[in-house]
């Protein structure tokens, strides 16, 4: 009884504990964000909003407040007077939730859309596609594994079927990025081999996610920093009370060419000096064997597109450009440049998302560009222009028609020129006529509106 007792001292506060904590994640916990706390949160861009669930979700479900989903990467941090945040603050009756930091290419933003797919059903939505994420590794495991977290994958895993190529396809690259143990890798395994999961999987999943979600719900408002207070309401007052687009145009270029002053690039004074000027003699050529024209990035996309058709999201898709001066040191190949652009064009209108704002000419144009890659000033205000007039104004319901032939390496690897995309096309129609109707592939549809080069888009 002695030795009982004595265990009891040592052990019993452990398992106290652990039942209460056990107890603290199964029972039912729903945290009420406030107002300023989701305004913070949509400007935050922080790996933990990212991968957060709750906050998000109650964000985009104020009708109220009218969120907006804005999916980019890097350029959305550069938050001077004329982002489309402080725009949207100033002149319009929606708000942008931006997601989106260096390193969040197509496949994080697919776990990221497909962990609100009810808040995204039937919206409107922002997407950006920088032609820079196509490089022949494409997205890099670190960036992935950053901003892509196991409640983010668990909850994808709780609906991933092996019969859809689309979700064989993401259970292919999550075992590539972050390998094949544990128990997401364990299930992404079987989903890759066309495998069910076992009621047991569904059990460990099922139960991971719910403590998750808990955590999540607990610790959502932590590390949301003070962008909006910082960056997004000092320069509302910066901008003219009345919207005129011209007029903020012009006072952009004006802004931007004192703001670009110090050097021959037409990029930031303080970002040329700190990240520019200190390499600049080892940078001149760095970008002449650069390619963004095959890569695995093409497949992550199509699975973006597969999720927008999936909760009929009506999305503007917006390609940026990049800085010509700069491009023109570098040695970047800028007719390699353009045909990346119009192999991603392709893809888009090719399954009937025909709304695009092409802005990939645009990078020599007076205070466009910010810095080297990344949109500014003159940029955002042409940015925001078609944002708003795509938000604020009805639009027609899309009607996609995916094609699980994008998702192939064929496909990824194809040299898009005008020849190479027709003849992709004119393959796809030839395999049409070889099939009676009950042999197309589950979810396949081969229907094309061939969209060559035209100019700007949207």
């Amino acid at each position: 009884m002695h030795n009982s007792k004595r265990l009891w001292s040592i052990f019993g506060p452990v398992i106290l504990a652990f039942v209460l904590v056990l107890l603290l994640f199964s029972l039912p916990i729903k945290k009420n964000h406030s107002l300023q706390t989701e305004k913070q949160a949509a400007v935050s861009l922080s790996p933990v909003i990212f991968k957060n669930q709750s906050l998000k979700k109650q964000a985009l479900n104020d009708k109220k407040a009218n969120f907006v989903p804005f999916f980019g990467s890097s350029e959305l941090r550069r938050m001077d007077r004329y982002h489309p945040s402080v725009m949207a603050a100033r002149y319009h009756n929606y708000t942008p939730f931006l997601f989106g930091s260096r390193g969040t290419q197509s496949l994080p933003q697919f776990f990221n859309i497909n962990s609100m797919e009810n808040q995204m059903t039937d919206q409107k939505a922002v997407y950006i596609i920088s032609p820079q994420w196509f490089t022949k590794q494409g997205v890099q495991a670190p960036a992935f594994k950053y901003y892509n977290g196991s409640y983010a994958n668990l909850t994808w895993l709780q609906h991933a079927n092996p019969r859809s190529p689309y979700d064989r396809y993401v259970a292919k690259r999550l075992i590539a990025l972050i390998g094949d143990d544990g128990t997401v890798g364990a299930g992404a395994r079987k989903i890759a081999a066309g495998h069910s999961l076992s009621s047991w999987d569904r059990f460990v999943i099922n139960s991971r996610v719910n403590i998750l979600a808990h955590e999540d719900s607990i610790f959502s408002e932590l590390q949301i920093n003070q962008n909006y207070e910082k960056h997004i309401l000092p320069n509302v007052n910066r901008l003219p009370k009345k919207y005129n687009y011209d007029r903020l145009y012009k006072q952009a270029e004006r802004v931007g060419k004192r703001d670009s002053n110090n050097n021959e690039f037409s990029i930031r004074n303080a970002f040329y000096d700190k990240r520019v000027k200190p390499d600049l003699d080892k940078l001149a050529g760095s970008q002449r064997k650069f390619n963004y024209t095959a890569s695995p990035e093409y497949g992550d996309l199509q699975v973006v597109l597969n999720e927008f058709k999936n909760t009929n999201s009506n999305v503007l898709f917006v390609i940026p450009p990049v800085n010509a001066k700069w491009e023109k040191y570098t040695g970047l190949d800028m007719n390699m440049y353009y045909r990346s652009v119009e192999k991603i064009k392709f893809q888009l209108r090719e399954q009937g998302f025909t709304h695009v704002l092409d802005l990939s000419h645009d990078g020599s144009k007076p205070a466009f560009m910010e810095d080297t890659i990344h949109i500014g000033w003159a940029g955002w205000v042409k940015f925001d222009r078609a944002t708003n007039q795509f938000i604020s104004t009805k639009q027609p319901q899309p009607n996609y028609r995916m094609n699980d032939e994008f998702l192939t390496k064929r496909w990824a690897n194809l040299n898009p020129t005008a020849h190479n995309l027709q003849e992709f096309k004119n393959q796809e129609l030839r395999e049409i006529k070889k099939c009676e109707p009950a042999d197309f592939p589950r979810g396949s549809h081969f229907l094309f509106t061939l969209s060559l080069p035209s100019g700007a888009g949207y």
